[in-house]
């Protein structure tokens, strides 16, 4: 059984789009919150929570700016 990933812009599209316009848009389609909320801290102790969304936002934005 094959299953196909609907894309989430047209590729011609997100050529168009100016670079620094990509990221913005990337995010707005996506839903972090399911993933962030994985990341909560098990314990107590420890520096305060940090936002987890932020953290995931900047991983996935540092991997997609390297191929830039």
């Amino acid at each position: 059984m094959y299953l196909l990933q609907p894309s989430l812009f047209p590729f011609e599209d997100w050529l168009e789009i100016d670079s620094s316009d990509r990221l913005p848009l990337f995010f707005a389609v996506l839903d972090l919150q399911p993933y962030a909320s994985k990341l909560r801290k098990q314990s107590p102790q420890g520096a305060k929570p940090m936002n987890r969304e932020a953290i995931l936002r900047a991983l996935l934005a540092a991997h997609t700016s390297e191929r830039l």
